[in-house]
């Protein structure tokens, strides 16, 4: 369980279906349609922390504005949207601190040098600076589509129903990248 005194952390995830009636059999999560949204909000806050950063690749919910905001509260971290598919009646929600259709950017940390990631809530074959060793990440698939290259699916479905960290990603990303050698 992470606290408010820890430094702020870079968080990834998607696909997280709030206000979903079908969503527990369609990806057989491992709980009921009951408990499955205070479950996986359970899941992101226990990782994420009220001044972390929180990177969502769309299907936030397919619930109403109104409601879908009730669980945004509930949820820690500065969130920022990737729209997705299942997004339109939040794209102009004021609980995201941006909303954009694919966010491309160069992380560099004292761990981590460099870091470019395009974030997409589709998967691409090809995307910007990919040649230059640059990393996609995706959601939509449900963890159903092998990435291409240095590309992930970064939906709850794919990695045991938490966000991933930056730290994570790119120890996930190191070992895709071994595979391709």
């Amino acid at each position: 369980m992470r606290t408010d005194n820890e430094a702020k952390h870079i968080f990834f995830s998607a696909d997280f279906h709030f206000l979903h009636p079908k969503i527990t059999t369609i990806c057989s999560r491992s709980t009921t349609i009951e408990y499955h949204d205070e479950w996986l909000l359970d899941r992101i806050n226990s990782v994420v922390g009220k001044k972390d950063e929180l990177y969502i690749l769309g299907d936030v919910s397919m619930g109403n504005r109104i409601k879908t905001e009730k669980i945004l509260d509930k949820m820690y971290g500065k969130k920022i949207l990737i729209l997705g598919n299942h997004d339109n009646s939040i794209k102009n929600s004021t609980r995201f601190e941006h909303v954009t259709q694919i966010h491309d950017f160069t992380f560099t940390s004292p761990s981590y040098n460099n870091i470019h990631i395009v974030l997409c809530h589709y998967p691409f074959n090809s995307w910007n600076r990919k040649v230059h060793g640059s990393a996609h990440l995706y959601a939509h698939v449900h963890g159903r589509l092998k990435g291409v290259g240095l590309s992930m699916d970064i939906g709850v479905d794919a990695n045991n129903y938490y966000p991933l960290n930056l730290e994570q990603v790119y120890d996930k990303l190191t070992k895709i990248s071994l595979d391709l050698m």
